[in-house]
């Protein structure tokens, strides 16, 4: 039976309540768990306002937001469900934090107070389902789009999450390293059965 790991209900969000406009009015839609969904459509029509509303970035003005049945707006639950949806975003220079690769993977899990032995495990493990385990020692800075990118991507895969939601994530890149970051999520969502969520404006980038 397949079980529906996001859901939006009537949706409806406006970055300024004061203004009619809707960035989101009246969106439905559901994510099943293991499937890898694109959400396809031109700049400003609401598809990162949709990505952040997965993750309680944002919440809704009305409507419902559910992450594997947990209400976005029930602040005791904003912690699991951060924890269960990992967000990557345009710019990988935006989310890296460390000045070696590795430590950059680490960063999250430190927080958390992963015991070390348990850290060094997932962050091996990441870093080699993102193909960048060569890369462990170098310094982010010097890595192309691509392999930064893949840095990003493997600090969220070593929450161990269970939906990956890319907002616009190849959008910086170029052709090359596009293709990289694509083979590494559809990688994570075939081999690990991560829900992937890939939000674009461009169909050649899923």
């Amino acid at each position: 039976m397949e079980e529906t790991i996001l859901t939006a209900n009537a949706l409806k969000f406006r970055y300024d309540p004061e203004q009619p406009t809707y960035a989101l009015n009246g969106v439905s839609v559901g994510v099943q768990r293991g499937e890898f969904v694109a959400v396809l459509g031109a700049n400003g029509c609401g598809k990162s306002t949709l990505a952040k509303h997965f993750n309680a970035i944002l919440l809704p003005e009305s409507g419902t937001v559910l992450v594997e049945g947990m209400d976005t707006r029930d602040e005791e639950k904003i912690y699991d469900i951060r924890q269960k949806v990992g967000m990557v975003f345009q710019s990988p220079d935006n989310q890296i934090v460390a000045t070696v690769v590795e430590e950059d993977v680490a960063f999250a899990l430190e927080n958390l107070g992963v015991p070390p032995e348990e850290m060094r495990r997932r962050v091996d493990d990441a870093m080699k389902m993102a193909g960048i385990y060569e890369y462990r020692e170098r310094a982010p800075h010097n890595l192309s789009g691509g392999q930064k990118q893949r840095v990003a991507i493997a600090g969220v895969v070593a929450m161990r999450p269970d939906c990956l939601i890319l907002d616009e994530a190849t959008a910086m890149l170029d052709p090359r390293g596009r293709e990289q970051v694509m083979q590494t999520i559809h990688r994570l969502n075939k081999d690990l059965g991560i829900t992937v969520v890939a939000i674009t404006h461009y169909m050649e980038a899923v």
